[in-house]
């Protein structure tokens, strides 16, 4: 016959003060067993959590009571305290109670010793972390369905970026196609009148005429050249070749390639202090400040180009007496496809900061009315 509570607690060796009402009272389920693995001590909590009478299952083991798995594990786990003779902590284990409801404890598991010093039981204290661990896992298959959501959605702001992209490539693709057009089509359409001219002077036998066809065929042929040119350097991605060059040499090969009309004054005070640049390059991105300050001015007006020399750089001033910029462009100014021409490509100043700034250089805009003056800012080459 089982032996009651009252006389377990009497046979088995505790520490001195403890009395059978300190584990009899705890909330968590409690039980002791001794070294063959038999439950000595139960208190009722233990009782309610696994489901069977206590008075049946002193003197048991866990192999009367529990599948042989968890029976084995729960074996397993006491033989190494006993073995250690220390703490033996369990975070997660699975219990089967009376109506095999699985349930998830946390164990801790502590030896009992005896007044020679030597582990005679095992006292274990049970946490029941059931109800988390199911929240755990709805929070684990919450954060699984979030994830899947996120990246579905992910996945579909990434195709509609996509095909934003593609549509604005499109429009993009459409106005350089459209721009470049009609750029092309007036000195083409210059060079066609110039050629049905020269023809008729041919013809007519008035060798007086050929000049001016001829002054018109060159003309347009060398705007043609500077729209293409134009869109090869903003293709470019070279940083090209750097070598000293005098500032003012640059400025004059510029004034060559894009030449002021007879109605603007040239005031021009450029210093010869050398700069580290890839000269090609500079030319041409002068070349587009002349040129713009020139159609700025289509009435005539003044281009002043002046240069000032500091212990890193030069700065190059380009100012005009003409329209100055559109307040309404000026916060896209240099964004390509940005302008206030009927017929302009936007890719002028795009393109010469583009080139200034591969130098190590700086092209900004100082004033914008009346009239506009751009700085560009050059680094200035090391004494030899």
């Amino acid at each position: 016959m089982a032996a009651s509570t009252d006389q377990v607690w009497e046979h088995a060796v505790l520490p001195p003060g403890w009395a059978p009402d300190i584990i009899e009272n705890l909330a968590h389920p409690i039980f002791i067993k001794d070294r063959q693995f038999r439950w000595v001590v139960l208190n009722e909590a233990f009782a309610r959590f696994v489901g069977f009478p206590r008075r049946l299952m002193l003197g048991k083991t866990d192999f009367d009571y529990f599948p042989p798995a968890e029976a084995q594990f729960f074996r397993a786990k006491d033989e190494e305290m006993f073995a250690r003779g220390t703490t033996v902590h369990i975070p997660e284990e699975p219990m089967t109670d009376r109506e095999g409801h699985q349930r998830v404890i946390a164990t801790t598991k502590v030896p009992l010793l005896g007044n020679d010093g030597q582990v005679t039981h095992l006292i274990g204290i049970i946490s029941d972390i059931t109800e988390l661990k199911s929240a755990q896992q709805a929070l684990q298959h919450a954060n699984q369905e979030l994830e899947h959501r996120v990246g579905e959605r992910t996945a579909e702001l990434k195709q509609a970026h996509e095909e934003l992209l593609r549509a604005e490539r499109l429009a993009v693709l459409g106005r350089l196609v459209g721009g470049i057009a009609h750029q092309i089509r007036n000195p083409l359409g210059s060079i066609l009148n110039a050629a049905t001219l020269l023809r008729q002077a041919v013809n007519a036998g008035k060798p007086e005429h050929f000049e001016q066809a001829i002054a018109i065929i060159e003309d347009e042929a060398w705007a043609a050249n500077r729209i293409i040119s134009g869109l090869i350097d903003r293709g470019r991605v070279n940083p090209g070749h750097r070598a000293r060059h005098p500032l003012s040499r640059l400025v004059a090969q510029a004034l060559q390639s894009w030449r002021p009309p007879e109605s603007i004054e040239l005031d021009l005070h450029v210093g010869d202090d050398e700069v580290e640049v890839d000269a090609t390059q500079v030319v041409s991105a002068v070349g587009n400040l002349i040129q713009n300050a020139c159609e700025a001015m289509p009435a005539g007006g003044r281009l002043t180009l002046s240069s000032r020399a500091s212990a890193s750089d030069v700065t190059l001033f380009v100012s005009d007496s003409g329209v100055g910029v559109a307040q309404e462009v000026l916060p896209q100014l240099f964004q390509p496809l940005i302008t206030s021409k009927p017929l302009g490509l936007g890719l002028g100043l795009t393109t010469a900061r583009m080139l200034i700034e591969r130098q190590g250089g700086k092209l900004e805009l100082l004033r914008s009315t009346p009239g506009a003056e751009f700085e560009v800012r050059l680094p200035l080459a090391a004494h030899a």
